[in-house]
C-alpha cells in the first residue's frame, strides 16, 4: 500500500452542491462577510451606517458638525461540528449498490446533518431580536383548528405592522415559519373562492411570495416555554445595498473528505462545518411568538 492511498481526496462535487442547496438560512443571510472566520472563537465586528439627525437651519449661527458614527454587530464562529463514518472494505464489496453509491449516499446524509446544525444554530437568533410580535399584548398567535383566510390576513398585516414600525424596508420581506404554521398556510388558502385559491387546490402552497413576504418553511423554528418563534425581517442586497438583518459564516465544502484509513480495511469519509451567525439589525427583525398549539 502506498503513501498516496493515505492523502485526503476531496468528496464529489455534487456533495458539496448539495451542501448549499439544503443550507436554507443560507437564503435570507447575508453571507458576504467573515472572510478569514475558519476556527471557532474567531470573531469580527460588523459595521453599518449609523443615524445622523437634522436641527434648524440658522443664517447667523455657525452650524454643528457631527462625527459620523456606524453601529457594530459581532459575529463569531460558535459552532464546529465534524461528522466522521467508517466504511469497511467488507461491508462496501458486499453493497449491492456498490462502493461509489455507498459513500455518496453517506456524503449526502453527513452534510445534510451539519446543515441542520446551521440551520439550527440561525434559528436560535430569535433571542437576540428586539422586535416582538404578538397576537395580543403578550398573548402569542393562535389561530382556528381550521384557519380563515381572514385569520392569515391579520397575522401577516400584523407583522407588516411590525415591521413597519421599525422603518425596516419595504422591498424583500421574508418571514420564517414552522411546520405546523405552513399546515395552517394549507389548510386556509384552497378555502378563498378564487383564482388564488382554485390555484392552491391544483399546485398546493410552497415558499413562495405571499401577503408581499418571501416565506421560508423550517423544522429548526425553536419552541421554548410553549412558544414557537418564528422570525421575519428583510433579504439581503434587496435594493440599494441593504445588507438584510441576519449574517452568517459557514465553511462546508472544503472541509469534506475521504480517505484510507491506516490500520483498518477499511475507507473513512468525514465532513466539518464551522459557523457563525448573527442579527445585524436587531431592531429591525421581528421575533413572532406563535403559541405550540398555534392550530386549536
Amino acid at each position: 500500500m502506498s503513501v498516496a492511498d493515505f492523502k485526503p481526496v476531496l468528496m464529489l462535487g455534487q456533495m458539496i452542491l448539495q451542501a448549499a442547496k439544503t443550507l436554507i438560512g443560507a437564503e435570507f443571510c447575508n453571507t458576504d462577510i467573515g472572510i478569514g472566520l475558519k476556527t471557532k472563537g474567531t470573531k469580527i465586528t460588523m459595521n453599518t451606517m449609523g443615524s445622523v439627525t437634522s436641527a434648524d437651519t440658522s443664517e447667523t449661527v455657525p452650524m454643528t458638525y457631527d462625527d459620523a458614527e456606524t453601529d457594530g454587530a459581532d459575529l463569531e464562529i460558535t459552532i464546529d461540528k465534524t461528522v466522521a463514518v467508517r466504511l469497511s472494505d467488507n461491508d462496501l464489496l458486499q453493497i449491492e449498490a456498490g462502493a461509489m453509491q455507498m459513500e455518496t449516499a453517506y456524503g449526502n446524509r453527513m452534510i445534510y446533518t451539519l446543515n441542520d446544525d446551521v440551520d439550527q444554530l440561525i434559528m436560535g437568533k430569535y433571542s437576540d431580536i428586539t422586535t416582538e410580535n404578538y397576537e395580543t399584548g403578550s398573548t402569542s398567535w393562535q389561530w382556528g383548528a381550521t384557519p380563515t383566510a381572514a385569520e392569515l390576513g391579520t397575522f401577516f398585516a400584523s407583522v407588516h405592522a411590525s415591521m413597519d414600525g421599525v422603518n425596516a424596508e419595504q422591498q424583500g420581506r421574508f418571514i420564517v415559519l414552522p411546520n405546523l404554521a405552513i399546515q395552517g398556510i394549507r389548510i386556509a388558502l384552497p378555502q378563498i373562492a378564487t383564482p388564488v385559491g382554485d390555484e392552491v387546490w391544483r399546485n398546493g402552497f410552497v415558499a413562495n411570495n405571499l401577503m408581499g413576504f418571501k416565506v421560508f418553511q423550517s423544522a429548526n423554528v425553536v419552541t421554548a416555554s410553549s412558544v414557537m418563534h418564528a422570525m421575519a425581517g428583510t433579504m439581503p442586497n434587496v435594493g440599494a445595498a441593504v445588507p438584510g438583518v441576519f449574517a452568517l459564516a459557514v465553511q462546508i465544502a472544503p472541509k469534506v473528505e475521504k480517505l484510507r484509513l491506516e490500520g483498518f480495511w477499511a475507507e473513512g469519509i468525514r465532513a466539518r462545518v464551522t459557523a457563525g451567525a448573527a442579527v445585524t439589525k436587531p431592531e429591525r427583525a421581528i421575533d413572532i411568538n406563535l403559541n405550540s398549539s398555534l392550530l386549536a
